[in-house]
């Protein structure tokens, strides 16, 4: 092992300072912009090209060699290093490759050999072998549905004024398979699903070739099977770690369905680039991309950084991991993944000096460019190619040994984003030293008690979610809202609703046992709702804006992040991304147009029929495309077409893990109202 220099300790000081500077001036530009979400999770995080006013180097024992050249490519085998350029000396990702394509600096270790056997030119075929029927397009045009009708698949919600309980009838029907997760298909649900660092599940595709509805089961399954590969690998060390993965109410992984063109499907760099273009590229995401391609087995990016703190550079998004067509697996994205988060640096004492380890059988090991290391069988029983670090000693491990290697450098089983468990004496926090908080941030005071910790999210002007950690000796829970009980609740994450606006709020939670009986209240958080546009005038011309619905908390949303004309509009879990953001003009005569930030296309609502869809279109001025914004008194607003008593609201008809959006009678319900939200 090798002895870390006096110098080299020194200078993670100003390696801080650096991220302090970034994180400030971004978080002064959420404040200035009045971004104020509530969490990390639900926010529009600043991008990482937007965020990044300071270079900040990877931290190494000895400095790599500059790669000399680019090997020849090799398409049959997913050898492709198009779009891949060797790091010069003093750049941050000397000793590998720099992505020539991608705005932000992202660096890779280059595209990952298929295993033995796997011909990536033939599509892995569907591990659950069912297709997502097509939604329903046609509506129910007697009557508008109920709230609890249009909340299967959500939280639960509690009305902070009656603290009345909906429940939603079945999570099933809400999840992207349209039914019960598949055997194996769960990962574990944390906190309210989106906040804080997590990994982001992509399915990715050319316009034509989209193969959701076939696939979407199957890429739940794979994400669940990397998850086990990183569990187990932790029980080896005797501890527990889980993937962070943003999540359904089904605590299935959630699947985003993201169209690019066929030219930014045919490289790596092009590929992320084109993802960031849509906002995928949040500081506190990594991406798990299941490519609908045939150019790689694999490929992801890599830092490189050997510093055993916690401002480690793979402490931080956006990285992305793309795993194509022929590969979908497990494991594929599982190894991708482990680029992300840190794995292997060259300073290991099995390094393959390519991002790799030597000691086989071993996930991460195998006798890579551009040194072709010879392997070492260290490890005999072959089971552990599914499994992280043979003996855990280069990369990944729950309790390492004082004064080794991986206890003074960086050891990716301390990354944030993972989930820490089992009494290992570690849990990595979700929200690192350096990464911009939104305003308001819940804050919490700890006191004499034997309830959960509440935390709280997704605040917007009349709602939020309070969330804690599951008490495994529960049986169920009280919510306390100002010091009163609201209401007893089964759920570890619950959404608030009928909150006013601009107001500070307390909440705490109790345990209740199999006897019924009652904890005192685990400490408390507070947070403020936010402030509603007044005035009558709740939008400026050329800002960007977020419609939330005030009782599901989903966004008005195009489904797969589409450009093309009559793609339907939806309500979907919110994310930030750029197909979630709106801008308003003035169309005349009170009535404006409500257009996508992403395509440039307005919201267009064919006949103003109850019942009737709404998609994006060619903005063409149309009475189709005016809408009139109508103040409902409680810090949202109605949305109706100009000219008409309908406004739009959530219907029962599940899209694809999201619903379908629709004009529907007025009923007054939450359902129908949306807070707007500026975007970053």
């Amino acid at each position: 092992m090798k002895t870390r220099r006096t110098t080299h300790r020194r200078r993670p000081v100003k390696r801080r300072l650096a991220l302090a500077t970034a994180a400030t001036a971004a978080a002064a530009g959420l404040v200035a912009g009045m971004v104020t979400i509530g969490s990390a999770g639900t926010s529009d995080r600043p991008s990482a090209a937007a965020e990044q006013t300071t270079v900040v180097k990877p931290l190494h024992d000895t400095p790599p060699k500059p790669l000399t050249d680019v090997p020849k490519s090799n398409s049959r085998r997913g050898m492709v290093y198009q779009g891949l350029k060797p790091a010069p000396k003093g750049d941050p990702c000397v000793g590998v490759f720099v992505l020539t394509e991608t705005k932000a600096k992202l660096c890779t270790h280059g595209p990952d050999a298929p295993p033995r056997g796997v011909d990536i030119t033939k599509d892995a075929a569907p591990v659950v072998r069912r297709t997502v029927p097509a939604p329903k397009l046609n509506g129910d045009t007697s009557s508008a549905p109920s709230a609890s009708s249009v909340l299967p698949g959500g939280l639960p919600v509690l009305d902070a004024r009656t603290g009345k309980a909906q429940q939603p009838a079945s999570a099933a029907s809400g999840s992207s398979t349209g039914a019960a997760a598949d055997a194996g298909s769960k990962v574990v649900c944390d906190g309210d699903g989106s906040s804080g660092n997590r990994v982001q599940v992509l399915y990715v595709h050319a316009p034509g070739q989209d193969r959701f509805a076939q696939y979407v089961a199957s890429f739940k399954k794979w994400a669940a099977d990397a998850d086990v590969i990183y569990n187990e690998s932790a029980k080896e060390t005797g501890g527990k770690r889980h993937i962070r993965f943003v999540t359904e109410s089904d605590c299935t992984a959630s699947v985003l369905n993201v169209e690019l063109s066929s030219a930014d499907m045919s490289e790596f760099g092009a590929t992320n680039k084109a993802l960031a273009a849509k906002g995928y590229d949040r500081r506190d995401r990594k991406y798990m991309m299941f490519a609908d391609a045939n150019v790689y087995c694999g490929i992801g990016t890599f830092n490189g950084d050997e510093s055993p703190g916690q401002e480690n550079l793979s402490n931080f998004g956006p990285s992305y991991g793309r795993s194509d067509s022929g590969c979908w697996n497990g494991s594929t994205p599982a190894h991708e993944l482990g680029h992300n988060l840190g794995a292997v640096n060259n300073s290991a004492p099995h390094t393959s000096g390519g991002g790799h380890c030597v000691d086989e059988w071993d996930i991460m090991c195998y006798s890579d460019t551009p040194h072709f290391p010879k392997m070492q069988i260290l490890c005999p029983e072959r089971t552990g190619d599914e499994r992280l670090d043979c003996n855990h000693d280069d990369y990944y491990n729950t309790k390492p040994k004082p004064g080794s290697y991986l206890a003074t450098h960086w050891n990716i089983a301390n990354n944030r984003f993972l989930i820490a468990g089992g009494g290992d004496g570690t849990n990595p926090d979700p929200n690192p030293t350096g990464t911009p908080t939104p305003t308001p941030s819940p804050t919490s005071t700890s006191g004499p008690s034997t309830g959960p910790a509440a935390e709280v999210s997704q605040i917007t002007a009349n709602s939020a979610v309070v969330s804690w950690a599951k008490v495994p000796s529960a049986t169920g829970y009280t919510v306390f809202l100002n010091g009163r009980k609201l209401a007893d609740v089964k759920d570890t994450a619950n959404r608030l609703v009928q909150l006013t606006p601009d107001t500070s709020y307390r909440v705490a939670v109790a345990t209740r046992d199999a006897g019924g009986k009652t904890s005192q209240p685990g400490p408390v958080s507070t947070f403020r709702t936010l402030a509603a546009d007044g005035g009558g005038q709740p939008t400026r011309p050329g800002t960007k804006y977020v419609m939330v619905s005030s009782l599901t908390g989903q966004v008005v949303d195009i489904w797969g992040g589409s450009t093309l004309s009559g793609a339907p509009a939806i309500a979907y879990q919110r994310n930030g991304y750029a197909n979630q953001q709106w801008t308003f003009k003035d169309a005349g005569d009170g009535a404006v147009t409500v257009t996508s930030a992403l395509s440039g296309k307005c919201l267009q609502f064919n006949s103003p029929v109850p019942g009737q869809f709404v998609t994006q279109q060619s903005c063409s001025g149309a009475g189709a495309q005016k809408w009139r914004l109508r103040s409902a008194g409680d810090g949202s607003y109605v949305l109706q077409p100009q000219g008409s008593s309908l406004v739009l609201g959530i219907s029962k008809r599940g899209f694809y893990g999201g619903a379908l959006l629709e004009l529907q009678r007025p009923n007054n319900e939450g359902h129908q109202k949306w807070t707007l939200q500026r975007a970053s």
